[in-house]
């Protein structure tokens, strides 16, 4: 009979982050951890400003997770770009000489988080910075007077969420490597047709032998579906002495019932629950992690690592480290559901004299832009482990187009139309900017503006009659002030002309119904007096 896995948390664990007793709120949520050669490493989910909502966070461990280093900001958002108001939820794994780093982000920021889609980028460093895929590359890159500015790019989503906006979207990734195919779990939230709420864990998989990776992506459908009382995203790995994927997600979270849920999959595509953990767990945990190797496998005598964040107030959470092993069992599921977690009092950390320093930044909205023979001065700010800020008055710029703009004593100029990148320093921190320029008849934040452009977010969509989705047809329009927006609604002006009414119905809204015909439509949407054209084909 094949053998099981069983987690075993030997211990209560360790507290790796509390808020300090002068935040209101504060949180590391969502680790992504990596053990080599006794050598631990992870990231986390953190506050960003306020105008970008997370961060991540580094940090490392050299004694088995018993103490850790300074922890620093290692990834931001991208200004003006399809990532720029969060990067959240880590994901890493290590593929030859790149650390791959996904998240989650969306540009509906006015509506709490949802519309999500999944984003990766790449480094040869655990601590960035990570250049994004942009959907034809890793960052960009541009020639200028014979010298080669690298930048970190505007990214595009490898996970694209095609439903309804409003609902909480795609994310939350988790990756595997196994034979050279990449594993690709996400979360994808949404409504049926018929209006039910769907939550549940996806897998793609790609060839991660090739650089283009993002580029090969192929859907592999549902994994596994999770309730929705509280079943928390999963991260992956695979067990090589049991050759089984297993996964590690909280269930019931937020809750005075909280536990850890595990799955196992023989294949990596279909998983079924076979633990829950509650002895030694913290009460109101949530959004979890677990350790692997470079490729996210495990095996007996690892180092192995879990943490998660847990607290009964919102947003002020503590962050708990736990070392765990794993047995081989007969039986094919185990439960502790009816035995006890812990009720823990989340007790602030007291800040420290002088907070250490994480991340310098650009004070919003983290890029200028300015007229041709136009001046601006940014401001930068360092942030601590507190997010408390001070001013950054010595910072250095490199690496732009001195074609675009000119930097004198921290002015920068506007010199010809066009956008660069700039990297800015000081102490040994980081950040990139971007500044357009822009002629003179170009009017910012223009109330009456006009559209310029609108291209298609995807040319066609693929609804099936059994899967019940709802797909909504949205652009990216440009505007005349040289501001962007994904469109689809009819307050944004959009309208859409139904070529196949036998097949589909659309809304004014752009959600798009089957008829209950398998066929093949075609949709024009139309913005602004611009318009682009996409394919709807409706499977079984």
């Amino acid at each position: 009979m094949s053998k099981h896995f069983k987690l075993v948390l030997p211990d209560e664990g360790t507290e790796v982050y509390m808020p300090r007793d002068t935040q209101t709120w504060g949180y590391r949520y969502g680790p992504t951890i990596q053990c080599n050669n006794g050598i631990a490493e992870a990231w986390f989910a953190s506050p960003g400003d306020c105008f970008e909502a997370d961060w991540f966070t580094y940090r490392r461990s050299e004694d088995g997770g018993k103490s850790w280093s300074d922890e620093k900001v290692v990834m931001a958002p991208t200004p003006d770009s399809m990532d720029w108001y969060s990067v959240c939820d880590p994901a890493i794994f290590k593929y030859g000489e790149y650390y791959y780093m996904g998240y989650t982000s969306t540009v509906f920021a006015d509506g709490g988080g949802v519309g999500n889609n999944g984003f990766v980028g790449r480094s040869k460093s655990p601590t960035g910075p990570f250049e994004k895929w942009t959907g034809d590359g890793w960052g960009e890159r541009r020639v200028v007077n014979g010298k080669t500015c690298h930048w970190i790019g505007k990214p595009a989503p490898i996970i694209y969420f095609d439903e309804n906006w409003r609902d909480w979207g795609a994310g939350e990734f988790s990756f595997v490597v196994k034979d050279d195919v990449l594993y690709i779990y996400y979360t994808w939230i949404t409504h049926t047709s018929d209006g039910e709420l769907s939550n549940s864990t996806r897998v793609a998989t790609a060839d991660i032998t090739r650089e283009d990776w993002p580029a090969t992506i192929v859907d592999r459908g549902v994994a596994s579906w999770r309730p929705t009382a509280g079943n928390d995203s999963y991260d992956v790995v695979f067990c090589e002495d049991l050759q089984k994927f297993i996964s590690l997600s909280t269930c019931k979270r937020f809750s005075e019932n909280s536990m850890l849920a595990v799955h196992e999959s023989e294949d990596g595509l279909r998983f079924k629950k076979i633990n829950e953990i509650k002895v030694n767990t913290s009460y109101m945990c949530h959004n979890c992690g677990i350790s692997g190797d470079y490729h996210h496998h495990i095996k007996s005598g690892d180092l192995m690592l879990l943490g998660y964040a847990y607290g009964n107030k919102w947003g002020k959470w503590a962050t708990r480290i736990h070392r765990y092993d794993f047995m081989a069992m007969d039986e094919d599921f185990y439960s502790e559901d009816a035995l006890s977690n812990i009720s823990r009092e989340s007790l602030l950390w007291k800040r420290e004299e002088k907070p250490a320093k994480t991340y310098l930044t650009m004070v919003k909205p983290h890029f200028l832009r300015l007229h041709i023979g136009e001046s601006a001065t940014p401001e930068f700010v360092f942030y601590n482990v507190c997010y408390e800020k001070e001013p950054a008055k010595s910072v250095s710029f490199s690496n732009y187009d001195d074609t675009v703009i000119s930097i004198i004593d921290g002015v920068v100029t506007g010199l010809t139309e066009g956008y660069t990148f700039v990297d800015v320093s000081q102490d040994g921190f980081w950040c990139q900017i971007l500044v357009y320029v822009h002629k003179a008849d170009v009017i910012f934040d223009d109330p009456n503006k006009k559209v310029v452009d609108v291209v298609p977010m995807k040319k066609k969509y693929t609804p099936s009659l059994s899967g019940k989705e709802v797909k909504q047809i949205r652009g990216m329009a440009t505007y005349s002030d040289c501001s962007r927006k994904e469109v689809c609604e009819a307050v944004d002006g959009v309208v859409y002309k139904n070529l196949n009414p036998e097949i589909i119905t659309i809304n004014e809204n752009g959600l798009v119904y089957p008829t209950g015909i398998v066929g093949l439509a075609k949709v024009i949407v139309m913005c602004g007096g611009k318009s682009f054209e996409v394919e709807v084909e409706i499977k079984e």
